[in-house]
């Protein structure tokens, strides 16, 4: 890639003279960003000047800046990742579309990064022109009220999450919370002491009994501690799928469905006190119109929209499918006129997997953000959710958040920017497809630990599966899919065959070393010829990597599944 240009997001304009000068370092850098980038002492400078917009322009020995200083020193530090020990002749002009452009991490569903983690994402973060970072918590913020809640699974210190917040700032990126004060909330309701606040007989289902009281005024409590910990502007108080609502406990004291109500009421609650501290509430949209609900409850739920408090939030639009840009375009529009303080949010399939799935991640971030782009949203928030342990590791998401800016920002043409800022050669990249191909990404799970789906069939309606018709709903025919290429057992195992021509002779990172040793193992599971020391092999790979980016908590759910394979291998029960 030396020689060439890449910057990320595409500028409005770059002018290349085709010069290039030899870089040493600078003698007036920022200090911050010297340090945490490896940036050298030299003779360069940095000239500010005052002139409309942003943008860089490089001569020899000097690099004049105009506008937001974050941003030109991001283009500066990507063209020294670039190119090492030259800078080229050229004038960038940056603009951008979207004001606010966040990432959102979940670290509740199983490892919390650790402090080296979190701060390698939030200089990736800076590099690529993101100013936004939401930590997803439930249980895991550090509450001193309730010091008990999360304490079992690696919950942040507050020292910590004071580091992590002081960090972001000095890369110009606001870290703020993302919390669930309504749903979602299972890991603090199975608490003995807080069973009581559940809505349903089952805790684990994680909904807040809002008719009670107490519940409420605990979730007060959780918030208020936040709103007084956290500097930032945003809150996002959570409110998704929020689906036993009003189905439990507090059906059983007035037998009357009374969920959309309740959600309106404790919302606004939570609102006012986010507000009264001088911070914007964000929440999530789909319960406002209860548009993944079956039809007939859709129609219940929409009344929450008419409230007039949700002109006082930020609307956090999520969509996770690979669905048309029509489909996105009326889904923002979903709103009103309320898409002037929306978020679009798409997410990166990379939960319930070991390996997120590049297909449909791509696909929702083209389809979901150029609309947004078109009609004029505010801002974006790229999501990343851990569903069953968090088995994928946070560094195969750093491509996909790449892609995001560029896709939101730029035209879209994100592998060779990937390929210039990690380094990485096309056989390294290819292998980063290969394994992000649906056919591999959402089946190697099941293939891996030959579960209860893979088993039913490949072992019973493989042998007698119809001809399927798609039936127009699109997570139905999706997963569907997966479910025929389950059965498929040949057609699995010519596919993974193909997979492994192409990547088994690449020199692959550590991360990709480990998805390379799954599919090989899988291969051999379906043929029958898996062995212990397989399982044991992976499980070993799997803790060294899981350790180097994350806190111990967490791990056992992950390693128990491979070491369960190998137990069932050496007693020969499957």
């Amino acid at each position: 890639m030396e020689g060439k240009i890449f910057i990320i997001p595409e500028p409005k304009k770059l002018e290349f003279t085709g010069k290039w000068f030899p870089f040493d370092g600078f003698e007036n850098f920022s200090e911050f960003l010297s340090k945490e980038f490896n940036i050298p002492k030299g003779k360069w400078r940095i000239n500010k000047k005052e002139k409309e917009g942003i943008g860089i322009q490089i001569k020899d020995g000097v690099i004049e800046i105009w506008g937001n200083e974050n941003i030109c020193y991001a283009t500066i530090i990507q063209l020294i990742m670039e190119n090492k020990n030259i800078l080229p002749e050229v004038t960038i002009e940056e603009e951008f579309s979207f004001s606010f452009r966040g990432y959102h991490l979940d670290i509740a569903r199983g490892g919390v990064p650790n402090l080296k983690t979190f701060k390698e994402l939030l200089k990736w973060l800076f590099v690529l022109k993101y100013n936004h970072f939401a930590i997803y918590f439930e249980d895991l913020f550090p509450w001193r009220k309730y010091p008990q809640i999360g304490k079992l699974r690696g919950r942040l210190e507050e020292e910590e999450l004071k580091e992590i917040i002081e960090y972001g700032k000095n890369l110009g990126i606001e870290v703020f919370p993302s919390l669930e004060l309504c749903g979602h909330m299972e890991n603090i309701l199975v608490l003995p002491e807080f069973r009581r606040f559940s809505e349903w007989h089952r805790p684990n289902e994680g909904c807040l009994d809002i008719s009670n009281e107490s519940g409420r005024n605990f979730a007060y409590e959780l918030l208020s501690e936040v709103l007084e910990f956290f500097p930032s502007k945003y809150i996002h108080i959570g409110g998704d799928e929020t689906w036993a609502l009003g189905r439990g406990r507090s059906l059983d004291k007035t037998g009357v469905f009374e969920g959309p109500q309740l959600f309106e009421m404790h919302h606004k609650n939570m609102i006012r006190m986010v507000k009264e501290k001088g911070k914007e509430p964000i929440v999530w949209g789909d319960m406002l119109t209860g548009m993944y609900l079956r039809e007939e409850e859709r129609e219940r739920w929409k009344i929450v929209l008419k409230s007039k408090i949700w002109d006082e939030v930020m609307i956090a639009n999520w969509d996770y499918s690979g669905q048309s840009q029509k489909y996105f375009k009326n889904k923002i529009n979903m709103f009103g006129e309320r898409k002037e303080k929306e978020l679009a949010c798409p997410g990166l399939s990379n939960w319930s997997r070991y390996y997120p799935n590049f297909d449909i991640a791509l696909l929702n971030l083209k389809n979901f953000l150029n609309p947004a782009k078109e009609e004029k949203l505010p801002g974006f928030l790229i999501t990343a959710w851990g569903d069953d342990g968090e088995e994928c590791l946070f560094s195969f998401l750093n491509p996909l958040i790449l892609a995001g800016m560029e896709i939101a920002e730029g035209e879209g043409n994100w592998e060779d920017k990937w390929m210039a800022l990690s380094g990485e050669n096309k056989e390294i990249l290819l292998a980063r497809k290969e394994f992000g191909e649906t056919i591999f990404s959402e089946t190697i799970k099941h293939v891996l630990f030959k579960d209860f789906i893979f088993r039913y069939y490949t072992e019973v309606i493989g042998r007698i599966l119809p001809e399927r018709k798609p039936v127009g709903d699109y997570w139905t025919d999706y997963y569907l899919k997966i479910l025929d290429n389950l059965s498929d057992r040949d057609g699995l195992l010519r596919r993974y065959e193909e997979i492994w021509e192409k990547v088994y002779k690449t020199n692959l990172p550590e991360d990709l070393e480990f998805m390379k040793e799954t599919l090989r193992v899988g291969i051999n599971r379906i043929k029958g010829e898996a062995n212990t020391s397989d399982f044991i092999e992976l499980a070993n790979m799997y803790k060294k990597l899981w350790l180097s980016e994350r806190k111990p908590e967490g791990l056992e759910n992950i390693i128990t599944r491979f070491w369960g394979s190998a137990g069932r291998i050496d007693l020969d029960i499957i």
